[in-house]
């Protein structure tokens, strides 16, 4: 947990704990300054600088927690950026100090809110630690302890705002556990708050003393994930002009702008965190740049690129359980379009298996690799690769040339005539061709696709939008209630909640 702040701002903090077993005085502003200075050091990778502020904080204050704590925060950091077993063990060695310090503290007064926010931050990053350990069930356990003292720090000092960022991230992050992980539910014993969570990172963010840098890195996160990308962007933004040298900013602002379609500002980035690896002594996430590099060069329909990287990526991770299913996928993809259909036959047999509604696409990439290893990529299909990935990066010319050569040849199944009207949909919506949308429209969900089924619903959904901006509501309305007729397609969680919000925002709008 870290913040950069104003030098002359002395926080309640400073005052809490001026431990009577400390003999000569403490100079608690001069401990909050030095506090502030490692953590800038450690949040623009100045790695050995933070470790020696931090070393001089436990000596200069050695009854407090905080330079036990944010001297442990470097390993865990350092564990997270890089996956090195050896500081995972440093972590937990160095994280069982600030727990002890805390609980005797705690012990002294038990109405200690600053150490039940030390002792349940420590305990939620130990939490954080064993689960990119792989270990869950130890994530968990140490989770509910982390939560529960900062549930307790929060009741006894409502304006802790460093302690709201640890019990806003539990509540956020809780809530949006996916259903085939719901047996966490029983064992952490809450159930979450997404939007209660998300207000508490937010005045984190905002008034918080040591989380503010992290508070707002984690509301940039979430705000991205709910679809809120103008107000992510300039957080991640502000941040990355802070810590210039940070490179897990830099890698994070590059796959959102890859995912947002801006390809050649994600393309500089990314190999501005290339830049930054390369002049530094310790390099941090390497894997994470190759593997963002290799789905920006996909997305440009540069598969040598993208082979490339995604190639070096697997072979830098640590462990194959961090590989997703759509990485492998667009490796055997990019390695099929190179011409190397061996490699690509290797590649498709690592998918997992994944049968989980709230992992809707990694259960589709795993379908579609089974008929990849049956069936080759065909030319109409390779066409419509080129042109999705041509759409998602806003080359709309490019993208509608490609779906109508995909149409101009006669005899084609359902399924290829489908993927190639819904791209052409999507590309007339982006362009708010809303006539040529509904032709297109019109002319796919007349088809009956045998393997695709999802392309139905999918196109109804983009059908009642182009119908109300057409100002046919209740047109619209009917597409969108047509979707709820569908069943047992890829999806359907996700195409279902979104025609219900339509139909329920048409309601409301009378």
């Amino acid at each position: 947990m870290k913040l950069r702040l104003r030098s002359f701002f002395l926080s309640p903090l400073l005052l809490l704990h001026s431990s009577p077993a400390i003999a000569d005085p403490v100079d608690w502003g001069e401990v909050h300054a030095v506090t502030l200075r490692g953590i800038n050091r450690l949040y623009n990778m100045n790695i050995d600088a933070a470790v020696a502020t931090f070393d001089s904080v436990r000596k200069m204050a050695p009854g407090d927690p905080r330079g036990y704590f944010f001297g442990s925060m470097v390993h865990f950091w350092l564990y997270t950026l890089t996956r090195d077993e050896k500081e995972y063990r440093t972590f937990l060695e160095k994280s069982d100090d600030v727990i002890t310090i805390c609980e005797n503290l705690i012990d002294a007064n038990d109405r200690d809110a600053v150490s039940m926010f030390y002792l349940g931050g420590m305990y939620g990053y130990r939490g954080l630690a064993h689960q990119a350990h792989n270990s869950i069930f130890k994530a968990v356990t140490e989770g509910r302890k982390g939560y529960f003292s900062l549930k307790e720090a929060v009741k006894l000092k409502p304006d802790l705002y460093d302690a709201q960022m640890g019990f806003g991230l539990f509540n956020y992050l809780v809530a949006k556990v996916p259903r085939s992980l719901s047996w966490i539910m029983s064992l952490v014993g809450f159930s979450g708050d997404a939007e209660g969570g998300l207000a508490m990172v937010r005045n984190a963010a905002e008034h918080g003393v040591y989380t503010r840098t992290e508070a707002r890195f984690y509301l940039s996160q979430f705000l991205f994930s709910e679809q809120k990308s103008g107000q992510a962007l300039p957080i991640l933004d502000t941040l990355m002009a802070e810590y210039p040298d940070n490179q897990l900013f830099v890698v994070t602002y590059a796959t959102w702008q890859s995912r947002l379609g801006n390809t050649e500002v994600a393309l500089r980035s990314a190999q501005k965190a290339v830049e930054i690896n390369r002049r530094s002594r310790i390099h941090y996430g390497e894997e994470f740049v190759y593997s963002t590099l290799g789905a920006i060069y996909y997305a440009m329909n540069d598969f040598v690129s993208a082979r490339a990287n995604l190639e070096e990526y697997i072979r830098r991770v640590a462990s194959e359980d961090y590989i997703t299913n759509w990485t492998y996928y667009r490796l055997a993809v990019a390695q099929e379009m190179c011409g190397d259909r061996g490699a690509a036959l290797g590649t498709y047999r690592r998918l997992k298996s994944v049968n989980d509604r709230d992992r809707a696409n990694e259960s589709y990439l795993y379908r579609i690799a089974l008929r990849r290893l049956r069936d080759p990529i065909t030319p109409p299909e390779a066409l419509l690769i080129r042109g999705g990935n041509d759409l998602g990066r806003k080359a709309y010319d490019s993208a509608e040339t490609l779906y109508m050569q995909v149409l101009q040849p006669g005899g084609m199944d359902a399924d290829i005539r489908g993927r190639a009207l819904i791209g052409l949909q999507q590309v007339y919506i982006a362009r708010e061709d809303y006539h040529s949308a509904l032709r297109a429209g019109e002319e796919l969900t007349a088809l009956k696709p045998e393997k695709e089924t999802w392309l139905i619903p999918q196109g109804l959904l983009h059908l009642g939008e182009t119908f109300e901006k057409l100002g046919r509501v209740k047109d619209a309305r009917a597409a969108y209630e047509k979707v709820l007729q569908y069943d047992d397609y890829d999806f359907q969680k996700s195409l279902e909640e979104k025609a219900r919000k339509e139909i329920g925002r048409l309601k409301t709008a009378g």
